[in-house]
């Protein structure tokens, strides 16, 4: 073995976990009903640390439906809508909304400052301003 091999190794066995590493959101539960898709995000929304006002407006947006939140913090949206379309758009929302772009880091926070939004990692620091969603 080389040296650089043996630091290599020696490197990759001392490497320590990050959040990304292990960052594993929980499944939502989605359920057709007639012309209606209803969405369950509530273990989602605590585990990224997002109000499920901005994921529901995040997701009818996409989607290009109407669509409300109700009294039990179900998404309920016009049409129907597979599972496959509502995890891609998911996806979405984390890359943009939830992901460090610096770091990759999955912990940060959507902070407001007057009329604007921002995303404040805690890992590396960094800030950055994200879109309005419309």
């Amino acid at each position: 073995m080389t040296d650089y091999e043996a630091l290599l190794s020696n490197v990759l066995k001392n490497k320590k976990e990050t959040k990304a590493d292990r960052f594993v959101p929980p499944q939502v539960e989605i359920f057709q009903s007639g012309q209606k898709t209803m969405i369950i995000v509530d273990k989602l929304t605590k585990y990224i640390n997002r109000d499920i006002k901005h994921l529901a407006k995040f997701l009818m947006h996409e989607l290009t439906a109407p669509g409300q939140i109700d009294e039990t913090g179900r998404i309920i949206i016009g049409g129907r809508f597979s599972k496959k379309q509502v995890q891609e758009k998911i996806d979405s929302y984390l890359k943009t909304y939830v992901f460090c772009k610096q770091c990759n880091s999955p912990d940060t926070q959507m902070i407001k400052i007057d009329n604007n939004t921002f995303i404040k990692c805690l890992g590396c620091g960094a800030e950055y301003p994200v879109g309005r969603l419309k």
